[in-house]
């Protein structure tokens, strides 16, 4: 089952999301991780098989396309709150929408404005 990884630039909020959706997430600000480096998130996604959740797409993409294999992430344009919440809802029901339902491994999955939903592989 997939499990998210919300970053500290985005609502907490997201958390409930992911839950009302069935799946498992935790804030990084929840997990004590406030303020931790890029590559230690990172470290910290590898080793719990967490797809990271982000509006942070110009450190993290680099990152992510020189791991071998990695959990996957979901990128959110720089939204208010409430629309955080719109456009993650849109990402899961494209997790939901694919037969069967994706595994994010080395999936990523951007939300385009508006309303336009990117799914690509890397590396």
């Amino acid at each position: 089952m997939i499990q998210f990884l919300i970053d500290e630039c985005l609502t907490p909020k997201l958390v409930e999301v992911a839950n009302r959706f069935g799946y498992v997430a935790y804030h990084v600000v929840h997990r004590g991780w406030t303020g931790k480096e890029d590559p230690e998130i990172l470290a910290y996604m590898r080793e719990e098989s967490l797809t990271l959740v982000t509006n942070n797409w110009r450190d993290f993409g680099p990152m992510l396309r020189r791991e071998e294999i990695h959990p996957g992430a979901i990128v959110i344009p720089d939204l208010p709150r409430a629309e955080q919440i719109v456009a993650f809802e849109r990402a899961l029901r494209a997790i939901e929408a694919s037969d069967p339902p994706a595994d994010m491994v080395n999936t990523v999955i951007e939300l385009m404005e508006p309303g336009e939903v990117r799914v690509f592989q890397i590396p």
